[in-house]
């Protein structure tokens, strides 16, 4: 008969707990750390803002370096995309805030219990795949009205050109003008706008255009510098909105990712620690639970990975492309992903950890009436972290006959990804010949487990110890135990 004796626990009290506990409302936590991260990317975006305005008011200054007759239409074309820049950054603002009321809703919502977890899953989906839709129809609808005012200004220059080419003027004068009016025009788009960023090489373009321009003046070419000219500054002008428009989307997709790299700093600040609350035969109760203890670090790796993703967001050189914002914006619901899966994990183990104890406290107690009585209790490892609680709980009986019993309670990962705990019985006769003694305890034992409701199976032996009579002599002690670094214990796939 095995000295050592276990069986797998049945735990519908687990499901049942897992079902029905809930996070405790942090509310106010949760706003305070939403908000002070939105304050920091309401600097980036007012940066931002003072940006485009210093742009424009630099332009407006260019402008007035321009010929006579190509101020006016060149300053109403100005202002006309002012305007629809300013219409542009009060959507955005409306964005924005709908950004933020989005957030602090998911936040209230996140506390649901795990029963809900697909569905909230589900519907964070789809609400994630709503808002890059709106995202991505708000900044279409920016770009035609920008293509269809480039096309309106084309439209003006070239009347413009019509109107200029029938005054009276010197053609080398004629010619000379429209170059400088263009240089004006290139010497702004590179000092103050990310033309390399937004248009690879189109200024450089412009700049072998206007060398060609000016080439044919010096050669006397007049009439092919002012055709030459005239084309090139429709060109510049139409590249300088083209990167205007470009570093608009740009910064709109910025803010999005943005906005959504700190929203989930901020969620995982709250979920740091964490306050569960369940009901039992007892009445409610509550626990804390101290995440990235319970996920065994995935809450600080998380939380790194989130820093380390914010940093490169606001410090890269160059700056992220369109595309690399985009998949930046989808990293934000993969985090907020992780989140919730880390969370769930680590309520998973609390809530077994607690069963763990509740456990062995009804079996010290059923134990008891058969006279056996505790003599020492420890979590695994709870020396080497302070706590032990994510371990195997082990407890130490003895009788009035002075045998010793070691009864283990340890998790257990199924194939599934669940918890389940497992309990294990040593015997230590105290006559090393008894056989009788394990078989007996065994046969008390099975009838204790069912009438916890812990198990309907019977106590199996425990591999590589079918045909012992005492068990393994390590059980015993409980110092060692106690300082011994904890081991993850895989389940067995279930047949």
């Amino acid at each position: 008969m095995s000295g050592e004796k276990e069986v797998r626990l049945r735990e519908s009290e687990y499901s049942r707990i897992m079902q029905a506990a809930r996070q405790v409302e942090t509310q106010q936590s949760q706003a305070r750390a939403l908000e002070a991260q939105l304050q920091q990317t309401q600097r980036r975006i007012q940066e931002q803002q003072r940006a485009a305005d210093l742009r424009q008011q630099v332009f407006n200054k260019t402008i007035g370096t321009l010929s006579e007759e190509l101020q006016a239409s060149t300053r109403g074309f100005q202002d006309r995309l002012a305007r629809q820049q300013q219409e542009h950054a009060r959507t955005a603002q409306r964005l924005e805030k709908d950004i933020s009321q989005r957030l602090k809703n998911q936040q209230q919502q996140f506390s649901r219990s795990i029963g809900e977890l697909d569905q909230r899953l589900a519907g964070q989906g789809e609400e994630f795949s709503r808002r890059a839709q709106q995202l991505d129809q708000t900044v279409e609808k920016q770009r035609q009205e920008y293509l269809g005012l480039i096309a309106e200004q084309a439209n003006d220059v070239q009347k413009q050109f019509a109107s200029i080419a029938r005054q009276q003027r010197n053609a080398q004068e004629h010619a000379e003008q429209w170059l400088a009016d263009t240089r004006s025009i290139l010497d702004y788009m590179e000092r103050h706008q990310r033309h390399q960023q937004h248009a690879p090489g189109a200024l450089a373009d412009l700049k072998n255009e206007f060398a060609i321009s000016q080439r044919n003046i010096q050669d006397g070419h007049y009439e092919a510098a002012i055709a030459g000219g005239q084309a090139l500054y429709g060109k510049a002008l139409k590249l300088r909105a083209e990167i205007e428009f470009r570093q608009m989307e740009w910064e709109t997709y910025y803010t999005e990712a943005l906005i959504g790299v700190r929203a989930q700093l901020a969620a995982l600040a709250v979920q740091e620690s964490a306050r569960w609350t369940f009901d039992s035969e007892e009445g409610s109760k509550e626990l804390d639970a101290e995440i990235d203890y319970w996920s065994d670090g995935a809450l600080t790796a998380l939380k790194t990975r989130i820093e380390e993703s914010l940093a490169s967001l606001e410090n890269a050189s160059p700056p992220l492309s369109l595309d690399e914002l985009k998949q930046r914006i989808q990293s934000n619901q993969t985090y907020q992903d992780e989140l919730v899966a880390i969370i769930t994990r680590a309520k998973e183990k609390l809530i077994s950890s607690q069963l763990r104890a509740l456990i062995a406290l009804d079996l010290v107690n059923e134990l008891a009436n058969s006279g056996w009585q505790l003599d020492d209790a420890t979590w695994q490892g709870e020396g080497a972290d302070g706590k032990g609680f994510k371990n195997s709980y082990h407890l130490k009986l003895s009788d009035q006959g002075q045998n010793e019993m070691i009864t283990l309670i340890l998790p257990e990962e199924t194939p599934q990804g669940q918890i389940e705990n497992r309990v294990q019985f040593a015997y230590y006769p105290l006559d090393n010949n008894d056989s009788r003694f394990a078989a007996n305890q065994t046969a008390r034992l099975n009838d204790t487990l069912v009438r916890l409701g812990l198990t309907q199976e019977r106590l199996q032996c425990v591999p590589g110890h079918e045909r012992t009579i005492r068990g393994d002599a390590s059980r015993r002690d409980f110092e060692k135990i106690r300082m011994t670094p904890p081991t993850p214990t895989r389940g067995k796939p279930q047949g």
